[in-house]
């Protein structure tokens, strides 16, 4: 059973629209910085006072955010340990080899102490690449984001939850770095795995992947992929969201700096 309860969301026809929640904060959805005060001193279940188009340009000033301070931080500087695995934003090259497949392993981090054997590193950079587009999209990612979600209406709870998502990968795991070229995939697959793991109805594979720009078949890879990558956490609950749209409306993001290498 999910962890949170939120409205489904479906949709007749291609065409239709589902109802989604309708409540408003006090500020209007353009102003992220003034989410209103009203919701926020509700405690968790604040959060349902949110309005999806203001979570949704939360979620948009998250991964932005994440990808200013990743452009600034190098792969090198984030050690291979506690299940962190630094992931290089490169695009494969037709001259690499191809990629074995190999056997995808979760949840046995701690029982391995903490560190992740190099077979479980070479599985998380391969599962990161599956991210990367060979160009940057040429769309934003407010635009790709509000495409999704004026074809693929999607809850507070899921655009929130997607972040905490993909905040935690970035931050806390350390498995993929946000970066111009894999952010729209990210949050497509992102959005996709929330949607399942909190709604009790979802849009078909075949819709998702025509306003989401990919190929049903990608589609389920990039859901797959960002499923392992979280390590199949995906419980989330009231506090969470609402400390997830709490730090991002207040500017507290907390961003870890690498550490200067002191040893020479």
């Amino acid at each position: 059973m999910a962890a949170v309860m939120t409205q489904t969301q479906c949709a007749a026809s291609d065409g239709a629209r589902s109802p989604g929640s309708l409540l408003k904060l006090g500020s209007p959805p353009g102003d992220v910085d003034s989410i209103g005060s009203p919701a926020l001193q509700n405690g968790a279940a604040g959060v349902f006072d949110i309005a999806p188009e203001t979570a949704l340009l939360l979620l948009c000033n998250n991964i932005e955010k994440l990808v200013a301070h990743f452009a600034k931080v190098p792969a090198s500087s984030h050690p291979n340990s506690n299940g962190s695995t630094p992931m290089e934003s490169q695009t494969p090259t037709e001259e690499e080899p191809p990629i074995r497949s190999v056997g995808l392993h979760c949840g046995d981090a701690e029982d391995a102490g903490g560190d992740r054997s190099k077979e479980d590193t070479f599985q998380l950079r391969v599962l990161s690449r599956k991210f990367l587009s060979k160009k940057i999209p040429p769309i934003a990612l407010k635009d790709y984001l509000q495409r999704l979600h004026q074809y693929c209406p999607m809850s507070t709870a899921v655009l929130l939850a997607a972040s905490v998502y993909i905040t935690r990968m970035a931050l806390v795991e350390k498995v993929v770095r946000p970066t111009p070229k894999n952010i729209h995939r990210l949050v497509l697959a992102g959005v996709l795995v929330a949607t399942k793991a909190l709604e009790d109805l979802s849009f078909s594979h075949n819709r998702v992947s025509k306003v989401g720009g990919v190929s049903e078949q990608e589609l389920s890879k990039l859901e797959i992929s960002f499923c392992f990558l979280a390590d199949f956490d995906l419980r989330v609950d009231a506090q969470m969201l609402m400390d997830e749209a709490t730090m991002h409306c207040t500017g507290n993001l907390q961003l870890s700096e690498p550490l200067e290498d002191k040893s020479g």
